[in-house]
Order: structure tokens, then C-alpha cells, then sequence
């Protein structure tokens, strides 16, 4: 075996995706290749522990916006709809202030179209449902401050 042929065989195994190649020859020239470009040692990211974090603190800070806020909840399973039509805008938006009895969104339930008023008066925090969603019995689907 030439040495262009061994060259040969070398970029063979760099081009490739192999790591290793063993070849004998039927002159009983034994060729053992290791591609050692191929292996890199790889850095295993440390775990992240986060300590500083006070579990009850974090409970005090939600019952503080469920107690501060109000949710409108689906009175039905169906489709939620923000808006009456599809090029229509939307009947409300995170910022707009609300009043008892105002339309927020329709349920339509078996091809029956339901317009879900507000309960509160206040403003719209959160929309906690996307367009054309299934939503069920009692869903959160607003959030009113």
C-alpha cells in the first residue's frame, strides 16, 4: 500500500462522520485509522439551584392578586370568541375599563351564539384565553382589577 492511497483514506475518514476505521489488506497490511478531531470532550452544564426563593412569599404575592383582582370564569363549554366577527375588532383588550353587564366575549355551545357579560366593574388585566379556543365549565377567561 502507497502512501498517497493511506493519505487518501485519512481524508476519507475526516470528511465522514466515522470515528474510527480498520482496514487488512489481502497482502495482510493492517491500516487502523482513529479520527480524533471528531472527539471533543463536552462540558455538562452545572444544575442551577435557585435557594433564594421563599415559597411562601410567592404564595402571599398570589392570594394578594386573587384577592385584588376578580376572574370572569366561562359559564359553558364551547368556543371563546373576543370578537363579533372575524374582522371586527375586539369586544375588550387588556387595559379597557369595563362595567357590569358589558359584553366581553361570545361562547358559542352548539351553534348557539352566547354573549358573556361582565360581572364587575374595573379594568381588563389579562385575557386568559386565545381566539377560537375550547373552553370549559368554568374556565378562567378574564381578569379584572
Amino acid at each position: 500500500m502507497e502512501y498517497p492511497e493511506i493519505k487518501k483514506i485519512i481524508n476519507d475518514l475526516e470528511k465522514s462522520s466515522l470515528a474510527e476505521i480498520a482496514i487488512e489488506f489481502p497482502d495482510g497490511t493492517k491500516i487502523s485509522v482513529k479520527n480524533q478531531s471528531e472527539v471533543k470532550p463536552m462540558r455538562v452544564p452545572e444544575a442551577v439551584v435557585y435557594t433564594d426563593i421563599n415559597k411562601e412569599e410567592v404564595k402571599i404575592e398570589k392570594q394578594e392578586l386573587e384577592e385584588i383582582c376578580k376572574i370572569v370564569k366561562s359559564p359553558m363549554v364551547g368556543t371563546f370568541y373576543s370578537k363579533p366577527s372575524p374582522d371586527a375588532s375586539a369586544f375588550v383588550e387588556v387595559g379597557k375599563i369595563v362595567k357590569t353587564g358589558e359584553t366581553l366575549c361570545i361562547i358559542e355551545a352548539m351553534k348557539l351564539m352566547n354573549e358573556i357579560e361582565s360581572e364587575y366593574d374595573g379594568e381588563i388585566i389579562e385575557v386568559l384565553v386565545k381566539d377560537g379556543e375550547m373552553v370549559d365549565y368554568g374556565k378562567p377567561l378574564f381578569r379584572i382589577k
